[in-house]
């Protein structure tokens, strides 16, 4: 439930910071704030030189509970793109928080996106690797494997990659 900074000369501790929850995700850095979610519902934005909080946001409510984020955020385009277990993918704003689109995928979204081309790539645990549209989080494809996506998928000279939990690796066109 804490995010610590240290000092990389001497190893002191810069700073930390306490959330509701424990704090699973590798952090994303971008234009000197870092990027992480945890286990209390929330995504968060922090000076990565102070500490100091610039936004907290949530996950949508669904039926009772609340999602946790367990994947490494990405940020592209002025947003913050992260899954959670609430099966979703959310796009929120990475100067404000302000939630830009969510869209439900049919399970858990422990696969971290992949940014590419305007294009939003993140895999369910139902087997289903999506193409968002980045700005409207509109689905311009979908297709279906042959197991869970739990792994982050990467695109590398115009071909998306992920693998499932069955052992298979995916190579497809993104576009």
């Amino acid at each position: 439930g804490r995010v610590y900074a240290f000092n990389a000369a001497t190893g002191s501790t810069r700073w930390t910071f306490s959330t509701g929850g424990k704090v699973k995700d590798a952090m994303a850095y971008a234009g000197g704030r870092i990027y992480f979610g945890s286990y209390d519902h929330h995504v968060y934005a922090l000076n990565a030189r102070t500490g100091k909080l610039f936004w907290r946001a949530s996950a949508q409510q669904r039926l009772g509970s609340r999602g946790t984020f367990y994947s490494t955020p990405a940020v592209a385009y002025g947003r913050v793109y992260i899954g959670s277990t609430d099966g979703k993918m959310y796009s929120f704003g990475a100067t404000s928080g302000k939630l830009r689109w969510s869209h439900g995928t049919g399970d858990y979204v422990y696969s971290s996106p992949a940014v590419w081309n305007a294009r939003v790539f993140a895999g369910s645990y139902n087997g289903t690797m999506y193409a968002f549209n980045a700005a409207t989080g509109d689905v311009l494809w979908k297709f279906k494997s042959n197991g869970a996506i739990s792994g982050s998928p990467i695109v590398i000279n115009d071909v998306l990659y992920f693998s499932t939990l069955k052992g298979r690796t995916y190579g497809l066109d993104p576009r």
